[in-house]
């Protein structure tokens, strides 16, 4: 029981860290933005192609829309983290919300890979599409931070597959009683 009382006090400050990053990732999406549209060097190696100090504004709010559809899924994820550690709060472990959580979970970890990978292929048409024609750029690759993400996002559909089994025998075993 005290071990159960942990998890539930745990999950209760987790659930509080996603609902902050859950917020939050809007709002930095934005500030990163408004960083590199004011010439933030620094910031700018983070994207797929070098920012131009006369970049046009429209570039600019292109290139936060775009990076909204990556921001975007990382919320949803987070949302679902948000959710998990809810149903830990009120002591569920083995419940089917929970490998639906951990399912969507997956899900989003592999839509980020894709969305990703999108996203920095529009991302450099956005960056350079001001620029004369022969100086556009259409940037595409593959990093293995992206391997690595897809990956992972099978290994959490994996456990959400492994945990909803062990949940189906736990409730065959209740009825066995």
């Amino acid at each position: 029981m005290e071990a159960l009382e942990r998890v539930q006090r745990n999950s209760r400050r987790l659930r509080l860290v996603f609902a902050v990053l859950l917020a939050l990732s809007p709002i930095l999406t934005a500030l990163f933005w408004a960083l590199v549209g004011s010439g933030n060097q620094v910031l700018s190696r983070d994207l797929p192609v070098a920012v131009d100090p006369d970049i046009p504004l429209a570039s600019l709010v292109t290139g936060f829309l775009v990076s909204l559809i990556p921001t975007g899924v990382v919320m949803y994820a987070l949302y679902q983290l948000y959710k998990l550690f809810g149903l830990y709060c009120g002591g569920k472990v083995f419940a089917k919300e929970n490998v639906a959580c951990y399912r969507s979970l997956g899900w989003a970890i592999i839509y980020y890979a894709l969305a990703d990978f999108m996203g920095d292929i529009l991302l450099g048409i956005v960056l350079t599409f001001h620029r004369g024609q022969g100086k556009r750029l259409l940037v595409v690759g593959l990093s293995s931070t992206e391997v690595f993400v897809l990956l992972a996002g099978i290994c959490v559909l994996t456990i959400a597959w492994v945990m909803d089994e062990a949940r189906k025998l736990k409730e065959e075993q209740e009825l066995f009683v």
